[in-house]
């Protein structure tokens, strides 16, 4: 028996290391399936929390208490995402919720005469297909990958039937669903009284909070869309934050130099969508 539990721990641990290394697809089809040890058919009861841990970069799922994770464990698909990539188009039903990991996801709201604005961002603090988990009507916006990514995916009805249960996950997803709110409030008052520059110093560490240190792959033409804003703003704004040392940028990517600078050269609305952010954990 502890022979076969070390191979079971050693096995989901090379498996999960082999997801994360696994390269982003180029875009053709939503969600990619990466190696994975979910799903292979192991009993969930004989990986040991260490093991586990290795599962939960997302930290709604890392928050869940080992009892409850155990449960979603086997129903766990890791997936790579692409940028650009649409999870939910408008009004279609939500088949699967998406706990990202290293993807950062937009929800965007299209407007009549054709231009699109973000209305929230989700990276490795929380999910998509809240709303389905709730049974509330489909959302009118698009969910789209701006980051791409890992992340773990799980069909709705077995979330809701976990949601159903009363326990860790209801209370986390509540509480979750609160701090979602305060969010989309703030990005409202945001979208409505700041500056482009402003706005987009907030919005970069939003994404740097949920991508790390690694380089953004974005483009201002990207940038422009989900600030709801003219591409020559972004690209004036990005100018002067890159000749004054605060991100570097070639054509495509961008990196954070100056964190604190950044900082100091964001709207007042930065510190409560961080304690947004961290409110999770």
């Amino acid at each position: 028996m502890n022979n076969d539990l070390g191979r079971t721990n050693d096995y989901a641990r090379m498996q999960t290391r082999e997801a994360r290394q696994a390269p982003a697809p180029n875009g053709n089809g939503a969600g990619q399936r990466a190696p994975s040890a979910v799903g292979f058919g192991f009993d969930p009861q004989w990986v040991r929390a260490d093991s586990l841990n290795e599962l939960r970069a997302n930290r709604l799922l890392g928050a869940l208490p080992a009892e409850d994770f155990s449960r979603l464990f086997p129903h766990l698909e890791p997936v790579s995402l692409a940028a650009g990539e649409v999870l939910y188009k408008l009004d279609a039903e939500m088949r699967h919720a998406y706990f990202p990991e290293t993807a950062v996801i937009s929800h965007l709201h299209i407007l009549s005469e054709g231009g699109m604005t973000e209305a929230d961002m989700v990276g490795r603090e929380g999910m998509t297909g809240l709303s389905a988990v709730f049974g509330a009507p489909a959302p009118t916006y698009l969910t789209e990958v701006s980051l791409g990514g890992s992340a773990l995916r799980v069909r709705v009805e077995t979330l809701r039937q976990e949601f159903a249960r009363g326990g860790a996950l209801q209370q986390l997803l509540h509480r979750y669903a609160s701090g979602r709110i305060a969010l989309l409030s703030r990005r409202a008052v945001c979208n409505g009284n700041h500056r482009v520059e402003e706005r987009l110093c907030t919005w970069l560490l939003m994404v740097h909070d949920r991508a790390g240190d690694a380089p953004l792959t974005l483009t201002h033409e990207r940038i422009s869309r989900h600030l709801g804003t003219r591409r020559a703003g972004v690209t004036s704004a990005a100018t002067v934050l890159r000749d004054r040392g605060v991100i570097g940028y070639t054509r495509g990517h961008i990196r954070v130099l100056d964190r604190e600078a950044l900082q100091a050269a964001a709207c007042e609305c930065y510190p409560a969508v961080r304690e947004s952010f961290a409110a999770v954990a």
